[in-house]
Parts: C-alpha cells; structure tokens; sequence
C-alpha cells in the first residue's frame, strides 16, 4: 500500500475516533446534566422530607403535651372530685354514727339505719366512679405487701354480715388447706374484688347462703390462686354474660331496681385482676344462681417470714394500747370534721386540742405535750405535709409521737408524699369509727420515732448515743440475706463504698441540678436507688426514687430537700460504720 493509502485510512480512522469521542463527551455531558438534575431533585425532595417530618414530629409532639396535659387534668379532677366529695360525705356518715351512739328511740335510729345505708350507697358509688376515674387516668397503683386471704376473706365476711342485705345471710368461708398462710399482693385490692363480688351475691339474691370458696394448683409461675364467690340468686341469662364486665352495664332482672349502682363494679374488678396479672369470669345458671371467680398467680411468703409476721401480729394483737387519757392534737380545718373528730376523740377517753390549721398546728405541737397526733392534708396556709416537715426540723433529734394523716385525696399519691416526711399512717376520708380507734391504738403501739437529722446537723454534732448500726438501718429481710452471705467486716467494708459512692452521686445531682440538666439528675438517682435497694436501705430508695421520676427543674427545692435527707442518711451510716 502506497503512502497516500495508508495516510488516508489513518484519516478516516481519526476522523471515527473523534467523532466516537465527541459523541463520548456529549453522552458523559448528557448523562452529567441528568444526574445533577437528579441530584437537584433528591435534594430538594430531601429538603421537603425534612421539612415534613419536623412539621410531623411538631405535630407528635404538640399531641404528646396535649394528652399529657389531658391526664395530668384528669387526675387533678380526680384528686379534686375525691377531696371535695368525700370531706362533706365523711362529715355526713360520721354525725349519723354519733346519733346512733346516743339514739334509743327504736323510730329515729330506724330513720338513722335508713339515712346511713343512703350514704354508704352513695360512698360506694361515689368511690366506684373515681376508681374507674383512675384507671382511665392511668393513676391507679397497685402495691406489694403480705396478703393473708384468711384474714381478710373473715374481715370481708364480718363487714357484709353488718349491712342490711347481709343481716341473717348466711356466709360460709371454705378455704381449702392448699392456700398459703401469705403470699404477696395488693391486700387493699384483694379485699376491693372480694368484697364487691360479695356485695353483688347478697344483692342479686333474697334466700340461700353466699359460699365464698378459695383454693391454689401449680402454675408455671410458681402458685395459682382461685376464689369463687357463689350465690343461689336469680342468676344470669348466657346472652347476658358477654356484657357483665363491660363498663357501666348492668343486667335487667327483677332485683336490678333494688340493687342500684353505678354499673362498674365488676369492670372494676375485672380491671384490677388484670392489672395484677388474673382473669376474672362467672358461671351461671337463669333462676338457680351463679359462681363468680378469679384466677391470679401469686407468690408465696416462705415459712420462717410467715411465721414472724403471725407472731407480730399476735403481740400486737394481744396487748392493744389503752387510749384513756392520751393526749391527742387534732389539725383540721372542715368545722364538720372537727366537730366530728373532737367527738370522737371524747367517745375514745382522749385528750383533744384543736389546731384549725398547719400553723396553728405548728404553734400548738410540743413532743412532751402530746402522745399522738391527727394531721389533715388539706389545710389553709400551711397543708398538713409541709407542717409536719416544720415540726421534724423545729425538734430535731427528739422522739417525736406518731403522726397519723387524715386525707380526703387520692390516697396512692398521698401515701408517697407521706413516706417521704417518714409517716406511714395514712386514713382515708370518710374515717369510721372503730378504724380510727384501731389506728390510733397501733400507731401508739409503736412509739415514739425520732427524727430525720439534716446535714448540717449530723456534720457538726458527734454520733448520738444508740444510733443505728449498719444492720439496723437495713430492711430486716435484706440484713438476713447479706448477713448470710458476707461477714460483718465484708459487709461494712461493702457499705463504706456504698458511702463514697453516694455522696459522689448526691454531689452530681446538686452539680446538674444548678446547670439545669434534668437527664443527669434523673440518671444519678436512678443509680443511687438501685445501690440503696441492695442494702435495703427504704427511705434512701424512696427518696431516690422520687428524685429521679420529678420534673427536678420545676422542683428544684423539693429535689434539694430529697438530696439533704438523703445526705443526712448516708452521714449517719458512715459515722456508725
């Protein structure tokens, strides 16, 4: 091939190649501009995206305030609806219990029979609807303690006997020999469920005994607990059963109209099985009666505990405290209820000294003076908690007499602010009688306590003679454990770092508190109770507790307060250590 050949076929082979290049660059610019117009989009979708999922979470956030604002309503509504409702009804029950005292007129004390079965419906329905209220607000508590079904199917029993569609009824316990002595639950609840499915057999039945019924089996958690409440009444059509548990249903019957009621009882019920793990059901037959029951893992308290509860509460049984002659300081600021109380305390043999108010109360209180004291919550000026608060710090160190609070409020959160100023005796408006005696002579069984110390207190002062040890300070059951795992040198020596380690952890709660950080408070606490419930160290855990659920920005006084007792807890182990 010739020059010129081969110089024309490179031509045409450059030409090709520059035109494929060209069209290369101009496809790669193509496909370029596509991408960067796609990435445009993507970016702004991304944006938009963004955007709609803050607006979203915004959205979310605004309802999550709004349905936290909702039920912190509803349990004020609660609390306020509970207060404002039971005070002048505790007044009412209470004036008609002193009339019938003095009564012998067989006419009038029927009319007062009369008008005290009234308030009592009306006190059940009254309790019926703000136990409903509740649980819908998400306030409904349920606690651990020993339950003695024995006991309190007896004390249920002694109760509906009292009341006028149990006068002559004939209530037969069967309990078989399976059922532990104590097992663990709520006591309060237990007693709620039997005693209204009781109430419902007397009701909705004129003739035949009410057989209430209890027995266990195995359970793959450990014990399964039955109770069957059987009555011979005018039973239940099996079209009607599906609706039974429903809230606010009641069944159309002859006895319906003399029955009354709000129609929550057994929802109720049902609601609180549940809520402790059971189920709840009912067997019935049209015209022959029907057998309500319930089903509820529990478990069992071991023997030894057993035994010493039994053996404590024989001895306190045994020598109950003689009120003749104590003297009593009554804070209370409804005329009714201290008309009421005052009387009272005249019918117990007692001592009584009116305080119309905290501070008055304040004024009035002098350890030597009193033997025991009835504090309300709800009071003008100063409320009955923050004036017990003042009397702890007025007398510090000295033994105080027992405080019992009277409260016409949701007792579940009063009985928490209570713990924290150290008082356990809570009494729930309206107070009867014979349950005010009962209370008053147990607290007076226990003595006199002393009182918390501060921390500027037990910083300056030396140990005081007789003060805790180590086992002491600990719950008894936590003190048998450890003790039978550690020797007491390994033990102190274990609690000592429990002292470091504390008052590093209170030091960090006071640091976040003062630079506003909510997070680190609630995690500090959170660990400090978790190291405290080891030792079985109650208050601390409580107080821990309560530090860690508060919102500790808006209650940065009370949480200083829980970090001082706290402090003053912690002080007082590492001096007996």
């Amino acid at each position: 091939m010739t020059d010129n050949a081969n110089d024309r076929v490179s031509r045409r082979r450059y030409v090709r190649e520059q035109a494929a290049r060209a069209e290369a660059e101009s496809l790669l610019e193509k496909k370029s501009r596509e991408l960067y117009l796609a990435n445009s989009q993507l970016s702004a979708h991304s944006v938009l995206l963004e955007q709609a999922v803050s607006e979203r979470t915004a959205e979310l956030m605004a309802a999550l305030d709004k349905a936290e604002a909702a039920s912190a309503a509803r349990s004020r509504f609660v609390a306020t609806m509970s207060h404002e409702i039971r005070t002048p009804l505790g007044g009412m029950l209470g004036m008609i219990d002193l009339l019938s005292m003095d009564e012998t007129d067989p006419d009038k004390k029927e009319y007062l029979d009369y008008a005290k079965a009234a308030g009592t419906g009306l006190s059940r329905i009254v309790n019926d609807v703000l136990d409903f209220s509740k649980m819908e607000a998400g306030v409904f508590i349920f606690e651990e303690e020993h339950v003695d079904i024995r006991a309190l199917v007896k004390s249920v029993k002694m109760i509906a006997g009292s009341h006028e569609k149990g006068v002559g009824r004939q209530i037969i316990c069967k309990i078989s020999d399976s059922v532990p002595n104590l097992f663990w639950g709520d006591a309060t609840r237990f007693r709620q469920v039997i005693s209204n499915l009781i109430s419902n057999a007397l009701r909705y039945s004129s003739s035949g005994p009410i057989i209430i019924r209890a027995s266990t089996s195995d359970h793959a958690k450990g014990t399964l607990l039955r109770v069957e409440v059987q009555d011979f009444g005018i039973g239940i059509a099996n079209a009607e059963l599906d609706n039974l548990f429903k809230d606010f249903s009641q069944i159309s019957n002859p006895l319906t109209a003399a029955a009354q009621g709000t129609g929550l009882g057994l929802a109720i019920c049902k609601r609180i099985l549940e809520g402790c793990g059971g189920t709840v059901g009912v067997e019935s037959r049209l015209g022959e009666g029907s057998t309500f029951w319930f089903e509820l893992p529990v478990k069992i308290v071991p023997q030894s505990e057993a035994e010493s509860v039994k053996y404590r509460n024989w001895q306190a049984e045994a020598a109950p405290e003689n009120l003749l002659g104590k003297r009593v300081l009554i804070a209370e600021d409804n005329i009714i209820n201290q008309k009421l109380l005052l009387t009272y305390a005249d019918r117990l043999g007692l001592q009584a000294e009116l305080a119309e108010n905290g501070r008055i109360a304040i004024e009035k209180f002098d350890p030597e003076k009193f033997d025991v004291v009835l504090m309300d919550v709800a009071m003008p000026e100063i409320d009955g908690l923050a004036a017990i608060r003042h009397i702890q710090e007025q007398w510090l160190g000295v033994k105080l007499p027992p405080i019992l609070i009277l409260t016409a409020h949701v007792m579940e959160a009063i009985e928490d602010e209570a713990k924290l100023v150290g008082v356990t005796s809570v009494l729930s408006k309206p107070i009867p009688f014979e349950e005010l005696r009962m209370a008053m002579e147990a607290a007076l069984a226990k003595g006199r306590q002393y009182t918390a110390l501060r921390r500027d207190e037990t910083e300056t002062q030396p140990p005081q003679a007789g003060q805790n040890t180590l086992l002491e300070m600990m719950s008894p059951q936590m003190a048998k454990d450890l003790t039978e795992m550690f020797s007491i040198e390994a033990l102190s020596n274990l609690a000592r770092t429990y002292v470091d380690d504390a008052n590093e952890r209170l030091d960090g709660i006071l640091e976040a508190l003062n630079m506003g950080d909510a997070l680190t408070v609630s995690q500090e606490a959170h660990s400090l109770k978790g190291a405290s419930l080891v030792f079985g160290f109650e208050d601390v855990s409580q107080w821990a507790a309560y530090i860690e659920k508060s919102d500790s920005i808006a209650e940065r006084e009370k949480v200083r307060n829980r970090v001082a007792d706290i402090r003053a807890h912690v002080t007082k182990l590492s001096a007996g250590l």
